[in-house]
């Protein structure tokens, strides 16, 4: 009995000290097991709302903010120190082109290096077609930032009807309409069109009201680059207003600005009618790129007539002389005349020809010195015409004025959007929207000119494009929301790109965090591609 007791009672403390070894090893693993994969701690928190700023840490798990407070920092895989620094929402741009080479080009790092983390392509009425097929490869493949997409009018009515200058008929507008059907129920958000293109120049508004109606079922915007941005721009921004009204949709009008001389300084021509619509109701967004000059081709400066019906026609066009001399005059009137006596050759740029690379980055002016021709607005006129015969070429136009600039991106409806599209550094001489639209907001307008406040500059850029989106879970700092996230030194933030330089990245910008990943740290983009697809109502 005694040799028994013995050897249970040895048993026993046996088992109990591998108990309490068990449990202190639980015990630790409770202690030491990351409780979330990243802590930004230190920081002054923008929230996105147009609240102020205010101190407290942001604990991240996957791809989601999963607290906000004063946090453990060390029960955190990874810890960001944000000592002096803001820490806001990652930006949303509304009105790019990345669509046209994102399925190349996947990092998109000209947006991810400037702080945004999502960006909308298909604005100005095109698109890629279908839409699914996009989306599948991005979501096979990644990408850098967070993608969306609208069907562009110009691509729809393009495949329908090519470059034609008629009305559909009730056949054509059928097969439209189910373009556009496909590829919403794809994931499209929404519907662009660009109005002073071909072939949407062509369209009347009957027209875009039945292809609008498409996305109504589900949610989607209506986003126009309208017809005029000049003399008749509140006709064009009623005409949008119509639009979103008969066809039951949200408006969102692009890159807003007084365009021509005629009209700098007559803000209500903009803010009459869409202060009218809201009060009806209805909600019209705006946005704008913080420049006085425009970017496209030279296609939207001829006549409609002229270019109708393609390239081919309008070459042939060109070989009569009449209708030479009557595309010449409309050209110098839309593009080449001043009565302010700004000189219109010094003020247009070329920032892509295929054909002449030697053209990049100069203007009329300095084109035609090089040419060995007199700088007049004739040989200015004939110039553009033999370019876009050749090559189409791109151009930058200055034609606004920075006080315009200023006025308007104080409304509280108007959303920070670049109107640009991916870059590759040292490929033509871009508009330097591409790199620093975001930065060039809150470095020159929000710090150095105090056109907005830092909160309200930030809501620009995330709720309010949120909203406007309906990207429900993000543009905003709070618990249970997608993690996109950007960390900035606000007396350091600055847009370095210039017309002259525009392939500069901006500075001031120490992290960006994509869906909970580190996707930049310190100018340098880190080697992830954390972005998702996001697709409209009706895929989800």
């Amino acid at each position: 009995m005694r040799i028994g007791f013995k050897y249970t009672a040895r048993i026993t403390v046996s088992v109990t000290v591998v108990a309490i070894t068990l449990l202190f090893a639980i015990n630790a693993c409770q202690v030491f097991t990351p409780k979330w994969d990243l802590v930004i701690i230190n920081g002054q928190i923008i929230d996105g709302t147009g609240n102020p700023p205010y101190g407290a840490d942001v604990a991240i798990k996957s791809d989601k903010i999963v607290k906000i407070g004063k946090l453990e920092s060390e029960r955190s895989r990874k810890i960001i120190d944000a000592n002096g620094l803001y820490v806001v929402p990652g930006f949303i741009d509304v009105h790019t082109h990345v669509d046209r080479m994102i399925d190349t080009q996947p990092v998109v790092m000209n947006y991810l290096l400037q702080g945004v983390t999502t960006v909308v392509g298909g604005n100005c009425g095109g698109s890629q077609h279908p839409l699914g097929e996009l989306f599948n490869k991005l979501e096979g493949e990644g990408t850098g930032i967070n993608f969306a997409s609208l069907i562009g009018h110009n691509t729809v009515r393009r495949q329908v009807m090519g470059s034609d200058d008629r009305a559909p008929s009730a056949e054509e507008l059928s097969q439209m309409q189910e373009l556009v059907k496909q590829d919403v129920l794809a994931g499209g958000i929404g519907f662009s069109t660009g109005l002073a293109y071909v072939p949407g120049r062509y369209s009347t508004t009957e027209e875009i009201i039945e292809l609008v109606k498409m996305i109504q079922p589900f949610d989607g915007v209506y986003a126009t680059h309208m017809r005029n941005q000049g003399e008749h721009i509140q006709e064009a921004i009623e005409e949008s207003i119509r639009i979103g009204r008969e066809a039951g949709v949200r408006v969102q009008i692009a890159h807003i600005k007084l365009a021509t001389e005629d009209v700098w300084g007559e803000y209500g021509l903009i803010t009459g009618p869409i202060d009218e619509a809201h009060d009806e109701g209805m909600e019209v967004y705006l946005d704008q790129y913080p420049y006085t000059a425009t970017s496209s081709g030279f296609t939207s400066s001829f006549p409609g007539w002229a270019v109708a019906g393609g390239h081919d026609a309008f070459v042939e066009r060109l070989a009569d002389p009449e209708k030479y001399q009557a595309i010449k005059a409309a050209l110098i009137e839309k593009r080449l005349t001043s009565e302010r006596g700004i000189d219109k050759l010094q003020a247009i740029y070329v920032a892509k020809d295929t054909a002449h690379a030697e053209y990049e980055g100069k203007n009329l002016a300095e084109i035609l010195d090089l040419l060995g021709r007199e700088k007049t607005i004739s040989n200015g006129a004939d110039l553009i015409i033999e370019m876009q015969k050749k090559s189409q070429p791109r151009g930058i136009f200055f034609q606004m004025d920075e006080k315009d600039v200023e006025t308007i991106m104080q409304e509280p409806y108007n959303m920070i959007g670049s109107d640009g599209k991916i870059e590759i550094p040292g490929v033509e001489v871009p508009h330097p929207r591409a790199y620093g639209t975001f930065p060039r907001v809150l470095g020159r307008y929000a710090r150095d000119l105090g056109t907005l406040s830092l909160p309200d500059a930030i809501r620009k850029m995330t709720s309010l494009p949120a909203q406007a989106m309906r990207f429900n879970e993000r543009g905003v700092l709070k618990t249970g929301k997608s993690a996109d996230i950007v960390i900035f030194n606000f007396t350091e933030i600055q847009d370095m790109a210039t017309f002259e330089k525009p392939h500069q990245y901006a500075k001031g910008i120490h992290w960006v965090i994509v869906n909970g990943q580190v996707a930049a740290e310190k100018g340098e983009w880190t080697g992830v591609l954390p972005g998702k697809v996001l697709h409209g109502s009706a895929a989800r």
